[in-house]
């Protein structure tokens, strides 16, 4: 089958939740994951820290869902950093087949610790978790032809009709949100030939599994 292209950024809560769920799935399914992170836009109107009362609901909602996947959640201050520099080294984790290990460090960081992705050490303690040399992806996160890949992933996300995080693309299908990958599990189920639940004759069937 198509790749699952999984467009993704440090910045988003949402991309946190989605990353660890499918890492908890990813050896399991049928098709292969194309890991492509992003530089956060620049702030519009529909950012949730540019809304008072988004903010907080997404304070709100976030934290219901981290509990029930018995994450540890504690809001980094300052919210923003200098984005190219985790993203930059994401991919250099990638090159080294630390992608998973990588984005879930950064993001524990991010989100569980309260740490700042675009600082030095903190860049370093994510190398050490997933066994890269700190001094390395440091200077990762510097090199522009590793923001320039970045860039590129933007542009093709864009072309994809990307608008938020975390977004997938599964062949013709698109799906927005960590809400959304209950429908992108089940879709990849049908296409590989798996039963799934009827929800014509039950709208609150559980969603389908590849643990079973």
């Amino acid at each position: 089958m198509n790749p699952l292209s999984f467009y993704f950024s440090f910045r988003s809560p949402y991309a946190w939740l989605a990353f660890y769920r499918l890492s908890k799935i990813s050896d399991r399914l049928p098709v292969s994951i194309e890991y492509i992170p992003l530089f956060p836009p620049k702030l519009s109107p529909g950012d949730p820290v540019a809304s008072r009362q988004k903010t907080a609901y997404v304070a709100e909602d976030v934290a219901r869902f981290a509990k029930a996947y018995g994450l540890q959640l504690q809001w980094p201050k300052p919210f923003d950093t200098d984005w190219k520099r985790p993203h930059a080294g994401f991919l250099y984790a990638l090159d080294r087949g630390r992608a998973v290990e990588f984005g879930l460090a950064a993001f524990s960081a991010r989100f569980s610790r309260g740490e700042n992705l675009g600082d030095d050490e903190t860049l370093a303690g994510v190398a050490e978790h997933c066994g890269l040399e700190p001094d390395a992806v440091i200077r990762s996160a510097d090199d522009h032809a590793l923001q320039r890949r970045v860039l590129k992933g933007v542009v093709r996300g864009q072309r994809e009709g990307l608008f938020g995080v975390p977004f997938f693309v599964h062949g013709p299908r698109r799906y927005w949100g960590n809400d959304r990958l209950e429908w992108l599990l089940r879709d990849i189920a049908i296409d590989s030939g798996r039963e799934v639940p009827d929800l014509k004759d039950d709208l609150f069937a559980r969603v389908f599994s590849f643990d079973e």
